[in-house]
């Protein structure tokens, strides 16, 4: 059957061409939703700009309900920052400190777990490392003491160093904790080690460090004092001197106070002396080649006797001990691990050490009188000389006599004329650096003019004695009666030759003393038999 014969074909058309609009539409509609976001991205810029229209206008009524005044805004706003950057800073800070304060409770814990791991006595101050912690103290005096040194130990404790609730009472009242420093010996729990021990059970004035006691390592001993007393007590300053040292603690205190704002100090009596370079001598450095040229002089640094560095480099010794080199002497090295750091030296001649350090004040007394003497010398030969060689006179009945007649005058002249050339070089040598330090130089030099001076001395006493008394045994007669001019002019240049020889001897004795100076003196019966025991 066809749509013609059932008359519906108009019909049908619309309906079906309904349909297919309507599925059309609905297509449509699909496709425009798939592809919305594409159809958008289009005007993006523009639906921004509207927005930050709005945004603008939405600002602009904020600061007009605000009381229309946008620079209040903008000073309220700078506050606020600096504010954030206050909070920020202070919050480093607090951090830094807690990092500190862990690093120094390692620092202790390392010392005490080496003390054990060694078998070697633990102090009571580290074995309760909190509670000395929280406490903030203004100095740890440290003093350096040895096995040895009882006598001094006990001299300290009985004029400068407080004992029993003394001592407590200036830890709690002045915040001034005061210790002395000791290590171990090679013989752990030995004699020297259970002595030590029994001292402290009766005075409690020890702080033992792990080290191995010995003169040579001064400065481990130094650098362990430092990072353990660092690690129990935190004090704005750490304090060493020697035991042989007696210290105004009131002066100390008030001197270490005036500093206490100062984050990197280093307080003591600087000097710069002498590299030496010589084996055997006192205080020789073995890394003398490090600073140069022999006879330069060291870095500026603190005498060793007593010192005074700031918790910060006491901090710093703490942390990074395994790597500080270790020179020969302990103030050189103490020294030495400040010199790349921004430090503050400051030089209080009120820390110099008279007793210890009493070379200083008398070198320059001995180079003046040094000086003084061999400018002396010059002179006084140089008449000597001129005397005797123009030393003659005639006698009808006898003669001419002169000087070239008498061989012991022409040897006094040779010898007046070295001396007179040894201390003029001897002077400008002594202002040569490259020769300062040869003091065993100048001592031999000294004793052989000294000894060549006498000779020529007595050869011209002799003839001054056979001219005037003569020698009846050998024929010999007196000739001054004949020559008295002659013989007046060998007097007077006898004596002038003795004022020669007696300025060689001063000259010798000093330049004796600047070279035995330089070593140790030897030790006494008593201490050989300690030493031994």
């Amino acid at each position: 059957m066809s749509w013609k014969n059932k008359g519906l074909e108009p019909n049908s058309r619309s309906v079906v061409t309904k349909k297919w609009t309507l599925l059309l539409c609905i297509g449509c509609f699909c496709a425009g939703m798939l592809f919305s976001d594409r159809m958008w991205t289009v005007p993006e810029t523009e639906d921004k700009g509207v927005y930050r229209e709005m945004g603008v206008k939405d600002e602009r009524l904020k600061l007009i309900s605000e009381g229309c005044d946008p620079i209040r805004k903008d000073v309220k706003q700078s506050k606020d920052i600096l504010g954030e950057v206050s909070r920020t800073h202070h919050a480093i800070q607090t951090l830094d400190k807690t990092i500190s304060n862990l690093e120094m409770e390692l620092a202790a814990a390392r010392a005490v777990q080496e003390s054990i791991i060694n078998g070697s006595p633990i102090s009571d101050d580290l074995k309760i490392p909190e509670s000395s912690g929280k406490r903030k103290y203004l100095m740890v005096v440290g003093i350096n003491t040895a096995f040895s040194s009882r006598k001094r130990r006990d001299s300290v404790r009985a004029t400068w160093m407080p004992q029993g609730e003394e001592r407590k009472k200036l830890e709690e009242e002045k915040g001034i904790i005061m210790r002395f420093v000791i290590g171990h010996s090679a013989t752990s729990g030995g004699i020297l080690d259970r002595a030590i021990e029994a001292e402290d059970r009766k005075h409690g004035d020890f702080l033992r460090v792990e080290h191995v006691e010995g003169y040579l390592e001064l400065s481990a001993k130094t650098k362990t004092y430092f990072a353990t007393a660092a690690a129990l007590w935190d004090a704005d300053f750490y304090v060493k001197v020697d035991d042989d040292v007696h210290v105004n603690i009131a002066t100390l205190g008030s001197t270490l106070a005036r500093h206490r704002s100062k984050s990197r100090v280093y307080i003591g009596c600087m000097k710069s002396g002498p590299v030496l370079a010589q084996k055997g001598v006192r205080y020789h450095e073995p890394e003398y080649w490090k600073f140069g040229e022999e006879g330069n002089k060291y870095f500026r640094h603190a005498t060793g006797q007593l010192y005074a560095i700031s918790k910060d480099l006491a901090s710093y010794i703490s942390i990074n001990q395994h790597v500080l080199h270790k020179y020969a002497n302990e103030d050189v090295s103490l020294g030495s691990w400040f010199i790349g750091l921004d430090v503050e030296h400051i030089d209080d001649r009120r820390l110099c050490c008279g007793t210890t350090d009493s070379s200083n004040t008398q070198k320059p007394i001995l180079k003046f009188l040094d000086c003084s003497l061999r400018l002396s010398v010059i002179p006084l030969s140089a008449v000597t000389i001129w005397l005797a060689v123009t030393n003659k006179e005639r006698n009808n009945i006898y003669g001419e006599e002169k000087f070239s007649n008498l061989l012991g005058l022409k040897y006094m002249v040779c010898i007046s004329a070295i001396s007179a050339g040894y201390a003029l070089l001897a002077v400008v040598a002594s202002w040569l650096r490259c020769l300062v330090t040869r003091a065993w130089l100048f001592f031999v030099s000294d004793q052989i003019v000294a000894y060549l001076v006498v000779t020529s001395g007595a050869a011209m006493m002799e003839i001054v004695y056979l001219a005037y008394n003569g020698d009846q045994k050998i024929t010999w007669s007196e000739a001054c009666s004949t020559y008295g001019k002659f013989c007046n002019k060998m007097k007077v240049a006898l004596i002038l030759h003795a004022l020669v020889l007696c300025c060689f001897i001063v000259l010798a004795v000093i330049s004796a003393y600047r070279v035995f100076s330089l070593f140790e003196p030897p030790l006494s019966s008593k201490e050989v038999e300690e030493e031994r025991t």
